[in-house]
């Protein structure tokens, strides 16, 4: 009986596993996904380091210019490790999409501190408010 129980247990750990394994792996980042609002994913929210969601061109070889994630993001300047160093989003956002059913709050600072700027699900901002323009550096599910 004492086996039994053993190999129950056993049965449910690895289960927990299984279904922890599927919840992290429906986590996605996409890197460079274009011009233009429709070109934000469903269930993610997009960055664009020019207005009018226009993806600017790599900045001084480090930055991506447009960003997707369906994630809470701490840290923007480090999205990506390349053989050249971290690439990311840090300080060059001017337009997002939220094409997500939550509220997203963006941070001038990483790790969700200073200034915060909130928009609604489903929201679309061409043109980010110029006190938060190019100085957004995490965001987060809110």
């Amino acid at each position: 009986m004492n086996r039994m129980k053993m190999l129950g247990l056993s049965a449910v750990v690895a289960a927990g596993l299984i279904v922890s394994t599927a919840a992290s792996a429906s986590a996605t980042s996409v890197f460079d996904i274009g011009h233009g609002a429709g070109s934000c994913p469903n269930g993610h929210v997009c960055l664009w380091s020019e207005g009018n969601f226009i993806q600017g061109k790599f900045v001084y070889d480090h930055k991506f210019g447009s960003f997707a994630s369906n994630q809470n993001v701490g840290d923007m300047g480090k999205l990506a490790r390349t053989s050249t160093g971290d690439k990311g989003m840090q300080d060059i956002t001017s337009s997002v999409v939220n094409n997500t059913g939550s509220s997203i709050c963006f941070y001038e600072n990483n790790w969700y501190g200073g200034l915060e700027f909130k928009i609604g699900p489903r929201e679309q901002w061409p043109s980010v408010p110029s006190w938060i323009n190019d100085k957004i550096s995490s965001l987060t599910f809110c």
